[in-house]
């Protein structure tokens, strides 16, 4: 269970990992009057430290070896009543709950951030910062020859290998993915637009109780396909077509990523079933490969990415005899949790706990034509767990289902 104690626990082990230095972190900010678009969702970063998921917040964190109980901080804006008219109450420093709920050491109002910053600034020579943030911003502009490191690597190094309670999230927002991508292949035999397929993906997260879309999804039919980020889903559909459909739920706080690639109309034709069964062998082969030690770099010699190219290299499927290896562009995978590209060290090798996607693809624009598969899988002790199993992926159960 992911909880106060677990947060304390993160927490300890940053600090652990620093010395004269002091951590600042800004949580996620919204208008006076709320977001208007999405709601207001925390900072990955901040979330993963501290489970603190209201606006507003910043997080002081001082070496483990700190005397005065002043090891971690929280602070948090005053309640202000015309923000509550608009987005409601929220908790502040003077609730005495909140140090039980949190298991932050200390917790201040906003008020006294500066004030408390600049002591610890005067006592440790270093200070690690998020990148792009503002308080990184504002130590540069005021301190500008103070040295401030990014705090990225060390965090990379605590969130790629997961816990036992962050895996069984994982699993949650997965299931609820498998449902989404269940519903579009149905959806996509009677909707006319790419957005109609969208609207009932979206449905079934919300009822089955994702907080959101873990990206913007990707409905790509046909030429759209062969856009690996395409989120503009305005496209109509046609019976003939491959459509790539790649979404992900989030649920309590943490992403499911899954692509299929479905015929509209129910079944594919032999020049698709061709080059579907070409990427389905490829990335089949890879998730045989996983296993602690790998890497899914594009540079380590003999890495799942490499591997990859390596068997596309054999197809000669393009046209004009070409291989597939020509028609991947993008990497083999990436990390999964709290951020859907979740935050990973390039150089560190596959170790269990950890969770990656493996997402062969190929895009033959001049065709119209393209196809990605894509699991979520549990690097294991001896090799690892396809933690997306459940959800079909060859030709012959793709379209027995579409028949049904």
């Amino acid at each position: 269970m992911i909880n106060a104690t677990t947060f304390r626990e993160r927490r300890d082990r940053l600090r652990a990992m620093i010395s004269n230095a002091v951590v600042l972190l800004d949580g996620a900010v919204e208008d006076a009057r709320g977001d208007m678009r999405g709601g207001f969702f925390q900072d990955a970063s901040f979330g993963w430290l501290s489970g603190w998921l209201e606006p507003g917040a910043r997080m002081l964190l001082l070496p483990i070896a700190e005397k005065d109980n002043l090891g971690d901080v929280l602070f948090l804006p005053d309640q202000d009543p015309e923000r509550t008219l608009w987005t409601g109450p929220m908790r502040d420093a003077r609730d005495e709950q909140i140090r039980h709920l949190t298991g932050f050491g200390c917790v201040r109002r906003a008020c006294e951030y500066e004030r408390t910053l600049m002591n610890a600034l005067r006592r440790y020579p270093r200070t690690l910062c998020l990148s792009n943030t503002p308080s990184r911003e504002a130590l540069q502009r005021v301190l500008p020859l103070r040295e401030v490191a990014s705090l990225e690597p060390l965090l990379a190094q605590l969130r790629m290998r997961k816990s036992d309670a962050e895996v069984a999230a994982i699993r949650e927002a997965i299931a609820i993915t498998i449902q989404g991508q269940l519903r579009s292949w149905r959806s996509l035999q009677r909707a006319h637009f790419e957005y109609g397929v969208v609207a009932d993906v979206t449905h079934e997260f919300l009822r089955l109780g994702a907080e959101r879309h873990a990206f913007t999804p990707i409905v790509a039919a046909g030429a759209n396909g062969c856009a690996l980020h395409y989120t503009k889903c305005r496209g109509a559909l046609e019976k003939g077509m491959l459509t790539v459909v790649d979404i992900g739920a989030e649920r309590a706080g943490y992403c499911g990523d899954l692509t299929r690639t479905i015929p509209v109309g129910g079944r594919f034709s032999q020049r698709q079933k061709n080059l579907y069964q070409a990427v389905l062998h490829v990335q089949k082969s890879v998730i045989a490969a996983v296993r602690p030690g790998m890497s899914i770099s594009r540079y380590v010699p003999g890495s799942l990415h490499q591997l990859a190219v390596a068997m596309l290299e054999e197809i000669p499927l393009r046209k004009g005899g070409r291989p597939l290896s020509t028609a991947f562009p993008h990497g083999i995978g990436h990390h999964l949790g709290a951020e859907v590209h979740d935050l990973h060290d390039v150089n560190t090798l596959l170790e269990p706990g950890m969770v990656i996607t493996v997402e062969p693809g190929v895009y033959l624009p001049e065709e119209g034509i393209g196809i990605r598969i894509e699991d979520n899988v549990l690097v294991t002790e001896t090799g690892c767990e396809v933690l997306s199993a459940a959800l079909p992926k060859e030709v012959d159960e793709i379209e027995e289902l579409l028949a049904a």
